[in-house]
C-alpha cells in the first residue's frame, strides 16, 4: 500500500508530465500562408470577378506571391505586401492562387 505524501508525489508528477505534452494544438504554430487568402467578389465584366488579397494577421504585413489570370489574358505573377488586418484589390481574374507568403523583414 502506498502512503499519501508518496500519493501525492506520484499524483504531482503525473499532471506535470500530462500538462508539459500539451494536446499538439498548441505546439503547432500557423503558417504565413494560413493568413493571406484571395477572394473573388464583385464582377468586372462578364467573364472576370475582382481579385482582392485578405491578410488577417493582426499586426505583421505577409509578403504575398499571387498569380491571376483574367479570361482570355496573359498569366501576371506579382509580389504584394498585405499591411495587417487589411483588404487589397489587384485586378479583375478568372482565377488566381497565392504561390507563397512570408513574413516581411521590415
Amino acid at each position: 500500500m502506498i502512503n499519501k505524501p508518496t500519493m501525492s508525489i506520484l499524483l504531482a508528477i503525473s499532471l506535470l508530465s500530462a500538462s508539459s505534452m500539451g494536446n499538439g494544438a498548441q505546439d503547432q504554430q500557423p503558417s504565413e500562408s494560413s493568413y493571406v487568402s484571395l477572394k473573388l467578389e464583385g464582377m468586372c465584366d462578364k467573364d472576370n470577378t475582382r481579385l482582392w488579397l485578405v491578410n488577417s494577421h493582426t499586426f505583421k504585413t505577409v509578403m504575398t506571391t499571387v498569380r491571376w489570370k483574367a479570361f482570355g489574358g496573359k498569366v501576371l505573377t506579382d509580389q504584394f505586401y498585405p499591411l495587417p488586418n487589411s483588404v487589397r484589390e489587384i485586378g479583375c481574374a478568372a482565377e488566381a492562387e497565392i504561390i507563397e507568403a512570408k513574413f516581411a523583414d521590415f
